[in-house]
């Protein structure tokens, strides 16, 4: 399979709105996207407010409680904090509140039940602006302590070094803080967005359809798009979206200190960030589609190494121990090829980045020293510059610094977007699909000139089946590839590609037996009551359906409670015994048999059969033992021209 071709571009964006939205805000509110934009504008708008009121309360407690601070060693804090208090500003910031906490509230009824991201974000916005209001505090503590160190002024250094001990003892809380509600946040978002997920590859059968289909082979292990693609989507997605806000307001505090020491060096800094974020953007559209193809290929081999144990007992029989080896070498060839691709292109980005990062070292000391050498600035206005100088080429450089992790980033957007619009258009497929059979509910099973196709062709395995079962039990038989359990799969509801009628009781009142019985990852009791749960059948009626079957040694030697790897402890035949058993809890009015007692003795199959009549179970078969006849009063041959005949036992 061929890798998309895919970039920076709008289409990436739209799967990421897409993706992304729906936990803040359904995709099927009216304008969802503008209001979605303007819920985040004014939650930040509104810490804006809340920081604004909160400077004006920190400088009236210090005012309070340290006067020799902010009247003699910060008097430019107490000029700021008395500009913050003008009365525009202040009315200004009680109409953003004012304004916010309105919107917020009518839109209530269209978030709905998305109320938590909501407290979080804000949450969040409201913390990262403590840090960037702490980073800024510091750069200013060390300017002057670094100052105070070159004049040897030692009654204002210890003053500021308190100062230095107090702001770190605050900031400890509020980085804890901010990085426990960032972590939760993600685990969150994730919970939801594989819930969201699970669910929708659940309906329609999208599970089955995904896996069985050719024509939707794009979609490669929707098992790792779940598990790993999400949980990968949401925490880079809030990293990377927080980063940004961060860098946003790194740019606008420090900014205005850089540009007052020195404005030639601000507009150097943005020319050199504008030419380093073009060359990784560049960079970066190559490298998506190399992750892109090295997650489908790691994923690829996991599922090869994955399949050897599923099958290890067919391995084993066969001695094809040799060619499974071939066979996995050669996806995790692929595997590595691809990955030595993705060395070369990271040993470029890596070059680049450490150039990049380390020559901006020189604007900052050819700008500012001369500043220092003509006493047009003090040692520790330097020290202040170069953190600004930092933390605005650092807050500019995200593009660059991030290009690898944006890159395998893109690349999951488009591999959860390609399944997302698949599971979309699944029940879209088969709504506008013309072959599509039809299907009506009755007590009884009965088809009506049913024809099935093979996917992907027009071919006809089964033409014009018109039959009434009323209360007689079917046998199918046919040779191999005539279309036997195509018909099942058909009557069953999840082989929907033909033309004519199925009418048949609701899914609840029929079950299907396959040859080798599914067994899930549970308890014994869970084995025995599926579909159902664990806890709906008594241990009476659990206890006497295996003693029916002849399965009673079971309870005594595991327990109702163990949870063992079943499908390889009981053999074939003790599976498809556990498989009548749950027939016998669960009471169906229809059952599918698909080979289901070709691993039975005669006498265990007889039993069988006799214990569905004796329930008042209907059946239809599947098998070629000719003594699968005398349990049936219709038999139905498929010949492989698409023909049939029905005939009465």
């Amino acid at each position: 399979m061929s890798s998309p071709k895919f970039n920076f571009n709008k289409e990436l964006l739209e799967r990421f709105i897409k993706t992304a939205q729906p936990y803040f805000l359904p995709i099927s509110v009216n304008n969802s996207r503008w209001k979605l934009i303007a819920l985040i504008t004014l939650a930040i708008l509104s810490v804006i407010s809340i920081s604004h009121f909160f400077l004006i309360f920190l400088g009236f407690i210090l005012d309070i409680v340290f006067p020799t601070f902010i009247n003699e060693l910060a008097p430019q804090f107490k000029v700021y904090v008395d500009g913050l208090k003008n009365n525009g500003l202040v009315i200004i910031s009680l109409i953003i509140l004012s304004l916010s906490s309105y919107y917020f509230f009518i839109n209530l009824k269209n978030i709905g039940k998305n109320l938590r991201p909501w407290v979080l974000l804000f949450t969040i916005i409201l913390l990262l602006f403590s840090v960037t209001g702490l980073n800024v505090g510091l750069s200013y503590i060390f300017r002057f302590l670094d100052t105070s160190l070159n004049t040897r002024e030692e009654a204002v250094f210890w003053e500021f070094l308190w100062v230095y001990g107090i702001v770190v003892l605050i900031a400890v809380p509020i980085i804890a803080s901010y990085r426990f509600t960032r972590l939760k946040f993600g685990r969150y978002w994730r919970e939801w967005l594989t819930d969201n997920f699970l669910s929708r590859y659940f309906q329609n059968r999208c599970y089955y359809l995904l896996d069985s289909n050719s024509n939707i082979s794009e979609i490669d292990n929707p098992d790792q798009r779940i598990s790993e693609d999400i949980k990968y989507f949401t925490s880079v997605t809030l990293d990377f979206l927080i980063d940004t806000l961060y860098a946003i307001l790194t740019v606008v505090s420090f900014s205005a200190i850089l540009w007052s020491i020195s404005k030639t060096l601000t507009l150097g800094l943005i020319i050199y960030v504008f030419i380093g974020t073009w060359i990784a953007v560049l960079t970066g559209k190559r490298m998506i589609r190399i992750y892109y193809d090295q997650l489908r290929l790691e994923a690829d081999f996991r599922y090869s190494m994955v399949h050897v144990r599923d099958n290890s007992e067919s391995i084993a029989f066969y001695r094809g121990e040799r060619k499974e080896i071939k066979n996995i070498i050669k996806v995790f060839s692929k595997a590595l090829i691809n990955f030595d691709l993705l060395i070369i292109w990271q040993s470029i980005i890596d070059l680049f980045q450490f150039m990049y990062s380390n020559l901006m070292r020189f604007p900052v000391y050819i700008l500012v020293a001369p500043l220092y050498f003509a006493n047009e600035i003090d040692f520790g206005t330097i020290t202040q510059a170069w953190i600004a100088f930092f933390q605005v080429f650092g807050a500019l450089s995200i593009v660059t610094n991030q290009i690898e992790n944006i890159s395998a980033f893109s690349a999951s957007i488009f591999r959860l977007g390609n399944f997302d619009n698949a599971m979309n258009e699944i029940p879209l497929n088969e709504e506008n699909n013309r072959n599509k059979i039809n299907y009506k509910l009755s007590d009884k099973i009965s088809l009506e000139k049913l024809s099935l196709m093979t996917p992907g062709s027009n071919k006809f395995i089964i033409n014009e089946l018109s039959l009434n079962l009323e209360d007689n039990n079917l046998l199918i038989k046919g040779q191999s590839g005539v279309g036997k359990s195509s018909l099942l799969r058909a009557i069953a509801g999840i082989w929907t590609l033909g033309k004519g009628s199925v009418i048949k009781p609701d899914y609840s009142k029929i079950m299907f037996l396959p040859q080798k019985p599914y067994m899930n990852l549970g308890s014994l009791e869970e084995q025995l009551s599926y579909p159902k749960s664990k806890g709906e059948f008594s241990y009476e009626e659990i206890n006497n359906s295996l003693t029916k079957v002849s399965l009673e040694h079971l309870i005594k030697e595991h327990g109702l409670d163990s949870v063992k790897d079943w499908s390889r402890i009981l053999s074939v035949g003790e599976q498809q015994r556990l498989g009548f058993v749950r027939i016998l809890l669960n009471k169906p009015n229809i059952v599918i048999l698909d080979e289901s007692t070709s691993a039975l003795d005669e006498m265990n199959e007889k039993n069988a059969y006799k214990l569905l009549l004796e329930n008042s179970i209907k059946y239809i078969s599947v098998g070629h033992r000719p003594n699968l006849i005398e349990y049936h009063q219709l038999s139905l041959t498929l010949f492989e021209d698409g023909t049939h005949k029905i005939e009465k036992i």
